[in-house]
């Protein structure tokens, strides 16, 4: 535990809750790492391609029409879109539609998507009340920092329990990143943090539906709601993560809840955020990746193939075991499908996932010769594709660290060319080289609107 000075003197250690706010209060950008910080810019840019790229998705379309409907001030930007509305739902907006196509970041330990929570109530608040671009990126850092580590606490049980994790510990790490931007005291910060524990938001049963990206969205609008009222002094439980009936105890069996704040500062969670290159469930990449490179290596045509078998980790058949995908959202969470776009079209993105290309009798065909084989023994980033071929001959493709992965990682000139395909129906190229320069340079800024206008149509 870290002790706070009062002068000369130390006071006795503290909790978990308040040693959190103690360190979220603390934490200064000249601490971060260039590592750090030049990953929490990859994450924005990434993040801001998500979110424009998914903008004119109709799941988005109908809780902007919701908002609408309540008739709230608009205020904040929604990102690939004309229209504005008021903070909360800005952030709820943002979140969602930076979620809904299963392109955002990941953390791979835990299978976190960090960014969608954080950053949506970060730059809602940043518009509304004008924040510089350092700080936009230190208090993501912090956010970041806390919701992984709340992750790293309650992982596995939690999941597979049934939460949602980007949801459940993604509202706490955008309460402590809004909370940092505020510079609220130590109290209010453990009171934003306690006030966004007892609002946890995602059940992995809507995994294939709109609801998925609904929470990383609520996530992000429970954060900022949470800040907002600490910031009044509105209270909660100074233990809301380690109490008995709190956080950890109740949404894990073997909540690990000295992981929380254990060397604080050593080393920066954003460091090992991942980028992804398929607009899929993270663990089929590693067989999208073999998918791909077969195919492109032994020039595979669908009607040469008699049998694929992929090699995967437990969580693959998990969370992407969905044997007959019924829609596009649904085929984000089949593996069988991933795989057999993979071979057909030789990508993954936005294309290979629409309720046309799920239902298409060839991709159907050839999902039903994907067989799942489950191995314990490798890591969430490995896997192996075997194809057997309509002559007999079988070829293999072992991938050892999926690309996009910390120890793959996409190029920033490969991110940037995400940026640019997912933004390029939406943006002028004008303004798609301001949002990426800006980047470069964001924590340069003195105050971000002008940025954000960069950000609609």
């Amino acid at each position: 535990m870290v002790q706070e000075q009062h002068g000369r003197g130390w006071t006795m250690a503290m909790q978990v809750t308040q040693e959190v706010a103690f360190h979220v209060q603390n934490t200064q950008f000249q601490q971060l790492s260039p590592l750090a910080i030049q990953q929490a810019k990859r994450s924005l840019l990434n993040w801001i391609g998500t979110a424009i790229g998914g903008a004119g998705h109709p799941a988005v379309e109908k809780v902007l029409r919701v908002a609408e409907r309540m008739g709230g001030r608009r205020q904040v930007t929604i990102l690939g879109r004309h229209a504005k509305s008021d903070p909360l739902f800005g952030a709820l907006i943002n979140g969602l539609s930076s979620h809904v196509h299963d392109f955002d970041d990941t953390l791979l330990q835990t299978v976190l998507h960090p960014s969608a929570p954080v950053f949506p109530a970060i730059l809602a608040y940043a518009e509304l009340r004008g924040a510089r671009g350092e700080d936009i990126l230190l208090s993501f850092v912090v956010g970041c920092e806390v919701e992984a580590r709340l992750a790293r606490c309650l992982y596995p049980s939690h999941y597979l329990r049934g939460w949602h994790i980007t949801g459940t510990v993604g509202a706490i790490g955008a309460a402590a990143a809004v909370g940092k931007l505020m510079n609220l005291d130590k109290k209010r910060l453990a009171y934003a943090v306690g006030i966004a524990a007892t609002t946890p938001t995602g059940l992995r049963e809507m995994f294939g539906t709109m609801t998925k990206s609904l929470h990383p969205g609520k996530a992000a609008m429970n954060g900022l709601l949470a800040a907002l009222l600490a910031e009044e002094g509105f209270t909660s439980s100074l233990e809301s993560l380690e109490g008995k009936r709190g956080f950890g105890h109740v949404l894990s069996d073997d909540p690990h809840l000295e992981l929380v704040n254990e060397g604080w500062g050593v080393q920066w969670e954003v460091e090992y955020n991942t980028f992804k290159p398929y607009a899929s469930g993270v663990v089929t990449h590693p067989a999208i990746d073999a998918a791909i490179a077969l195919r492109n290596r032994y020039n595979l045509t669908p009607e040469e193939i008699r049998h694929v078998r992929v090699e995967g980790h437990p969580l693959v058949d998990e969370l992407t075991g969905k044997r007959h995908p019924e829609s596009g959202l649904d085929g984000k969470f089949s593996v069988y499908h991933c795989v057999a776009v993979a071979l057909i079209d030789g990508n993954c993105g936005l294309q290979q996932f629409t309720d046309e290309r799920v239902a298409d009798p060839l991709v159907c065909e050839l999902r039903d010769k994907v067989s799942l084989s489950i191995d314990p023994g490798i890591r969430e980033d490995e896997g192996t594709v075997t194809i057997t071929r309509t002559n007999g001959e079988v070829v293999s493709y072992h991938v050892e660290h999926v690309t996009g992965s910390a120890a793959n990682p996409m190029s920033d000139s490969q991110l940037e060319q995400k940026f640019l395909d997912l933004t390029g129906d939406v943006l002028v190229k004008e303004k798609q080289q301001r949002i990426i320069e800006g980047v470069r340079d964001f924590e340069h800024f003195e105050n971000i609107r002008s940025f954000l206008e960069a950000c609609v149509p």
